[in-house]
């Protein structure tokens, strides 16, 4: 067995791997919300109203940000990557042609005006699980608290 040339070529991997990490930890200070293979991270963040929150790509895989039609405030507007108006209309057109995606490093910018729960996921990735939750206060107790809960459980249609 040739060690030494195992370990250089461990070692140059792993290198290699962690430069990936680091850039995306160099820029959290850009986003809220960064995209893993198939996570959001954090998964959950507590904002308050008239917050705007940034999702950012930070992984090589395409990925959008879609809410849940039935899974906002009453009073709040749909959101999602490509400026779709219904959750049927983003995956509809992610389905026909990956419309709404999001590639490394783009973002998407979204301001949470009425407090309450919002839920929402990436369409691609919807059956591994990448689903998050954005908690809008009325009250500043709550700006910039990120805590962490496991995905709830959903299917794609």
């Amino acid at each position: 067995m040739h060690r030494r040339r195992f370990i250089a070529a461990v070692g140059s991997g792993a290198t290699i791997a962690l430069a990936g990490c680091l850039d995306a930890i160099a820029d959290a200070s850009e986003h809220d919300i960064g995209m893993s293979i198939n996570s959001f991270r954090p998964d959950t963040l507590t904002v308050t109203a008239d917050t705007t929150v940034t999702w950012r790509n930070t992984s090589s895989h395409g990925h959008t940000v879609t809410a849940f039609q039935d899974a906002y405030p009453e009073e709040a507007s749909f959101f999602a990557t490509g400026g779709y108006e219904t959750e049927d209309q983003a995956v509809d057109a992610w389905k026909n042609d990956n419309s709404g995606v999001l590639t490394e490093g783009q973002t998407f910018e979204y301001e949470f005006t009425v407090p309450g729960q919002y839920d929402y996921y990436c369409i691609p990735h919807l059956d591994a699980g990448m689903v998050g939750t954005i908690e809008v206060t009325a009250d500043t107790a709550g700006r910039d608290s990120v805590t962490t809960r496991s995905p709830r459980a959903a299917t794609f249609v």
